[in-house]
């Protein structure tokens, strides 16, 4: 009598399982990236025979997830190679950027392609998830729920993965308030994937700008908050750079030190250093262009008069980079990237101010310390949505299953 090895059944089952699933992702991956591909090519190029990508490809087509698009013009005789592409129609993907005080949504089709967009003021508190689906349901005219393949949002705030929760966040909630809970309970019956927003911004600069080739990446991330995505080996973590303290004697943060970036060059302490500066001189530029109202001094307002040349408004523009510069040249001293990509809402204040940060950022080095920084650090690449992007092409590429279906769960990036 022949005994068969349970164990070793199984486990050689799960094995085939996860080659499977990755060689089809594999496929699906270089369609999404190179519209038109052909069956040949991406035999070439995977190290995968003919007849494996025949039969994956005919699973993908099966599932409506990759259409041929006809002929493609070949340098050899014979038969013309087919092109293929991914079906946009096949499904969506909600995406959510959760700002202080509003969300940005957009809606991608699983090619990628962006069908509608909107941002809404929101306050997040209970019950704040079936509003902003109801919102969605009445506003869009694109949004099919028997499509929906997953809800994605960026957050700015801390993302514990083992303890599944959220800290460290500039959105006011009630302490309580369990916001993985409440947005879960949106569409429940779809997976949702949660990630902080720099770093799905970092993940989109990687992506997009980048094409996934960069090795080490860190995206310095100013905006309502200040953060850091760290591409390192491919692999995403985040980084808290907004509690890193550059004065000891500075402002209090919520988190009980002094002097942390987040208090002294978020968006908020941006506005309101420029206002006070507004407000200490009414002959300035800075207090004519807001009509004499320093409150309503907004970026657009503080980079005119840059751009002018305004020497108060420059002498301010040269403190706050300052600041910034010293937690840039922290970071570099930290990690030692290859690129330090600047992003953010920070860039609404344009070229000038860039430079200025530039000039200002110390790499060491065996020769001592070096302030050319413009081979390392560069502005970000995309100039609107990167953080909608950003988780989009995570999920898509780290939770996405194929072969097997995608679990109905949380997902928690860094």
């Amino acid at each position: 009598m022949k005994f068969i090895n349970l164990e070793n059944n199984i486990k050689a089952r799960l094995h085939q399982s996860i080659v499977k699933e990755s060689n089809i992702k594999q496929i699906f991956d270089l369609v999404f990236e190179n519209k038109g591909i052909s069956r040949i090519e991406i035999s070439r190029i995977t190290n995968l025979s003919r007849s494996t990508v025949s039969l994956l490809m005919d699973e993908l087509m099966g599932a409506g997830l990759i259409r041929m698009i006809g002929e493609r013009a070949s340098g050899s005789s014979g038969r013309k190679p087919i092109g293929l592409e991914i079906n946009g129609e096949r499904a969506q993907i909600i995406t959510l950027s959760l700002r202080k005080d509003n969300y940005h949504y957009i809606l991608y089709d699983i090619r990628g392609g962006e069908l509608e967009k909107f941002s809404y003021r929101i306050v997040y508190k209970k019950g704040c998830a079936a509003k902003i689906w109801n919102t969605l349901k009445s506003r869009s005219s694109c949004l099919d729920e028997t499509r929906l393949l997953a809800v994605c949002v960026s957050i700015p705030a801390k993302i514990n993965k083992a303890e599944k929760s959220i800290n460290l966040s500039i959105l006011d909630t009630d302490e309580d308030f369990d916001l993985l809970k409440e947005l879960k309970s949106m569409c429940p019956q779809i997976p949702l994937t949660m990630v902080n927003q720099s770093s799905a911004r970092a993940y989109a600069e990687y992506k997009y700008v980048y094409g996934g080739k960069n090795g080490d990446i860190i995206y310095f991330n100013i905006d309502d908050g200040v953060g850091a995505g760290i591409m390192v080996n491919g692999r995403l973590f985040t980084g808290e750079i907004g509690h890193m303290s550059i004065d000891p004697k500075g402002p209090l943060c919520v988190c009980g030190k002094r002097g942390c970036l987040e208090n002294l060059i978020s968006k908020t302490a941006v506005i309101r250093e420029f206002a006070a500066r507004a407000g200490e001189h009414k002959n300035g530029l800075l207090h004519t262009l807001s009509g004499g109202n320093p409150g309503r001094i907004n970026y657009r307002i503080i980079r005119e008069a840059l751009e002018q040349g305004d020497l108060e408004v420059m002498a301010a523009a040269r403190d706050i980079a300052e600041k910034i510069a010293l937690g840039i040249s922290n970071v570099i001293c930290m990690f030692d990237p290859e690129k330090i990509v600047v992003g953010g809402n920070i860039l609404e204040l344009g070229g000038t101010f860039l430079s200025m940060i530039l000039a200002r950022v110390e790499i060491p080095g065996i020769n001592g310390v070096c302030t050319d920084s413009s081979s390392q650090i560069v502005g970000g690449g995309i100039a609107h949505d990167a953080e909608n992007l950003g988780v989009l092409r995570f999920f898509l590429d780290r939770i996405f299953t194929i072969s097997v279906e995608t679990e109905n769960t949380i997902y928690l990036g860094d």
